[in-house]
């Protein structure tokens, strides 16, 4: 039987993207090939993370029927995780897939499109350390129903998002501007997005917080 290294599971409310506020169950899977800067989610770095689960267990604990599988990296385990997506979609469930856009995701679009799911995907700016590990090819292949989040440091992580606009004149997702905890003034990061929104006015992008770090402590897990 398929088994998992599952860090967590727990049923709460999306923190961010387009469910926002939504009543979701979240599986969060162990080992992540990144290490941003400012992770917080390092308990669910290694792959050795959590505990082995089989994915009948996974989906048993399963409560509402939106669904958010993360990590950690979820798309490292491939097959098993095509596996956990199309048992969840056999049992109804609306899937996201929360990756940080360092993996190529079409081999997954397949599965996660046949139970109306959708990627949330991460374009690592220059102060996570990562950017240069981004897999170029996932902006081609996201399509209307998929989220592009920028997590923001600094204005040179600005500048980045308008460089990006530019070289994806084709880019289809909504686009999401989330400031790092603590980092970034949200007045000035709303003044920012506002700015984008003029200059590049044919493209979805929206400000956003992580809802979940303002309702519970934001070190608190399992929320």
């Amino acid at each position: 039987m398929t088994s998992l290294n599952v860090v967590e599971i727990f049923h709460s409310i999306e923190g961010e993207g387009i469910r926002t506020g939504m009543p979701v169950t979240f599986i969060r899977l162990a080992g992540c090939n990144l290490r941003c800067s400012y992770c917080d989610t390092t308990y669910a770095q290694k792959v050795t993370d959590g505990q082995l689960m089989s994915i009948d267990d996974i989906v048993d604990k399963v409560r509402f029927q939106a669904v958010t599988i993360t990590g950690g990296e979820p798309l490292l385990h491939t097959d098993c995780v095509k596996e956990l997506i199309d048992k969840l979609n056999k049992t109804g469930h609306y899937i996201n897939i929360e990756t940080n856009g360092s993996i190529d995701i079409m081999p997954f679009v397949f599965a996660v499109r046949a139970g109306r799911g959708f990627f949330t995907v991460d374009y690592k700016c220059p102060s996570s350390g990562m950017e240069h590990e981004m897999c170029e090819s996932n902006f081609q292949t996201m399509d209307e129903n998929d989220v592009l989040k920028f997590v923001v440091s600094d204005d040179n992580d600005i500048s980045v998002i308008s460089q990006f606009l530019i070289h994806h004149t084709s880019f289809k997702g909504t686009i999401f501007v989330s400031p790092c905890f603590g980092k970034i003034s949200l007045e000035h990061l709303v003044t920012e997005v506002k700015l984008l929104k003029l200059k590049y006015p044919k493209f979805d992008i929206r400000f956003q917080v992580q809802l979940h770090k303002i309702v519970w402590n934001p070190e608190e897990r399992g929320v």
